[in-house]
């Protein structure tokens, strides 16, 4: 098995704050890193967050693996009885959702991520 690599400039940032936790997505949310978003929202709600909010203002690129990766963290908040919603991104990565007709599919909250 070979050892999972994160491309340069990709990061996914987790910063609770108070009743919630931001997660900030940077970089290129594609097949190669959505894993690891999945597996550190899938983390948070094992360990009890009840208000998650995916900020996604520093993507320069998202894909279908992306979107699907955000979608499913939703369903999963969902099944669980938390609350997950999304910042928007810039104009060419919001399009995707547009595009894909999964925009009604999650929640936006573009005033949730703060400062």
């Amino acid at each position: 098995m070979q050892p999972s690599t994160v491309p340069a400039g990709f990061l996914c940032d987790v910063q609770p704050d108070r009743d919630r936790v931001v997660v900030r997505v940077i970089g290129e949310l594609d097949f190669g890193v959505a894993p690891q978003v999945a597996a550190a929202v899938d983390e948070l709600l094992d360990v009890g967050f009840a208000r998650i909010v995916i900020d996604l203002r520093g993507l320069s690129f998202l894909d279908s693996a992306g979107v699907h990766t955000l979608v499913s963290a939703r369903r999963s908040a969902d099944q669980r009885g938390c609350a997950l919603s999304v910042v928007r991104g810039p104009g060419d990565v919001h399009r995707v959702f547009e595009l894909t007709a999964t925009e009604s599919l999650l929640s936006f909250d573009d005033a949730g991520a703060g400062a």
